[in-house]
């Protein structure tokens, strides 16, 4: 919802869905200040960077665009995940921006004070301040779903993991805050899908002096507002927690059964050397709790391959892991040895080769690839209710946005553009890898 600010800004988000919502909010401040947002990095004013420095590719990826974008010869500003890892003063080298800063607070003032007085007239006239009709949050990831972030920052203690590193200890939002932002989007931008994420879900609230029971309090809340629909939880910690929150979705039909978990491995060694909060038993209790009181509940997980002291027989442990419980999403991911971290000492001393690693990721991922294409062909057939992503596009339950595939329509270029409710049942009538191929939906009205 653009202003119309004399200046424009073009933003760039990269990463994680928190920082989406970063960025978001950042994009809401700047509106507020008299800017307008522009979707063409030749056609602002100015060019801001949000960028990820969580492991090494995604700090490549942000120094790339980063540079590439100070090539426009506009006004750059780079802030976010890379600086607070690697340094700012090391950004600044690495980068012909000409601000890096640390956090989005960091760029409002830097607009709203130091370029008002010190800058050109051109930076000068900006309108600060000025009053509009401008929502509480910006949604931006589609017309029906929406991010809201719990928390910030994570206290475990995983040895892979430079999360703390970057964004600190857990800081919760607070209950009335959330809730209050989940009935605007509800009732006034007309949101139906609501879906929470932080580095750790399940350890919401702790920090501020609540029980972990309490997130199954906040989930009731949300339940409760008029027009929430679907509620997916992303990072939910798989100790022995994660058991009652399997407990607790089976009694919410609003929760949909859908879960990200993610259990990095599945030897008991190589958890304890990742600082894991569970074991082999813990994992497979929380499965027999699925298998016996959830069993449609779809899983998505995430893998490491070639942590240090990986060895084959601890591989092919992980590999009929996956293959007993056949999880409807996967994500394998290479070991990076990030500095600062108790894991990037372990890699120094006991390191698995690249190649090795590689092979290993390759073997894993053509595994889960048939299990996929097997649950793909017993979803043909099958009505499913799915969720309006906007031009064309849709989601059911079981498909997170930007991760897990969508459902297609087979006839886009009739139907396309017709679309109007929140929600239509579709029937799946073939597949594309981990798409689906729906036929004419149908509104589903509920």
């Amino acid at each position: 919802m653009p202003t119309k600010g004399k200046y424009k800004f073009f933003l760039l988000n990269l990463g994680c869905p928190k920082n989406l919502v970063d960025s978001e909010n950042l994009s809401l401040e700047l509106m507020k200040m008299g800017l307008s947002s522009s979707s063409n990095p030749d056609q602002a004013d100015f060019i801001i960077v949000n960028t990820c420095g969580f492991i090494e590719e995604a700090r490549k990826m942000s120094l790339d665009y980063s540079r590439k974008l100070s090539s426009y010869g506009k006004k750059v500003i780079v802030f976010g995940c890379l600086p607070k890892r690697i340094g700012v003063e090391n950004v600044k080298k690495l980068v012909g921006a000409d601000f890096v800063l640390k956090d989005k607070e960091d760029v409002v003032n830097l607009l709203s004070l130091n370029l008002q007085k010190n800058g050109s007239a051109k930076w000068r006239d900006l309108n600060l301040n000025q009053k509009s009709n401008l929502p509480p949050r910006l949604n931006t990831l589609s017309p029906f779903s929406a991010y809201i972030k719990l928390s910030e920052g994570c206290s475990r203690n995983c040895s892979f993991c430079s999360i703390p590193l970057i964004r600190g200890k857990i800081k919760s939002r607070s209950e009335e805050e959330i809730l209050n932002e989940i009935k605007y989007l509800s009732s006034e931008a007309g949101v139906r899908e609501f879906i929470l994420i932080s580095q750790d879900t399940t350890m919401w609230g702790v920090d501020l002096g609540k029980k972990r029971e309490e997130l199954f309090n906040l989930l009731d809340k949300i339940s409760n507002i008029d027009g929430v629909e679907w509620i997916r939880l992303f990072y939910v910690y798989p100790d022995n927690f994660a058991e009652k929150l399997v407990k607790y979705i089976s009694s919410n039909p609003k929760v949909v059964r859908y879960i990200e978990m993610p259990f990095q491995h599945a030897d008991d060694e190589i958890l304890r050397a990742m600082g894991r909060a569970t074991t082999e038993t813990t994992i497979n209790k929380i499965m027999d709790k699925v298998k016996e009181i959830l069993p449609d509940l779809e899983i998505r997980t995430e893998i490491i391959v070639g942590f240090p002291g990986e060895t084959e027989e601890k591989f092919e442990k992980l590999l009929r892991f996956i293959e007993k419980y056949r999880f409807s999403w996967l994500g394998v991911f290479s070991f990076s040895p990030e500095f600062g971290t108790t894991a990037f000492d372990l890699w120094k001393k006991n390191r698995v080769s690249k190649r090795i690693v590689e092979r290993r990721k390759k073997e894993l991922m053509k595994l889960w690839t048939k299990i996929l294409l097997e649950k793909q062909e017993e979803r043909v057939g099958k009505v499913f209710r799915c969720i309006n992503q906007g031009d064309g596009k849709f989601r059911t339950y079981f498909q997170a946005p930007e991760i897990d595939g969508e459902v297609i329509l087979k006839k886009s270029n009739v139907f396309s553009g017709s679309f109007e409710h929140s929600f239509y049942d579709i029937k799946i009538l073939g597949f594309d890898g981990p798409d689906l191929i729906g036929g004419e939906p149908i509104p589903s009205i509920r």
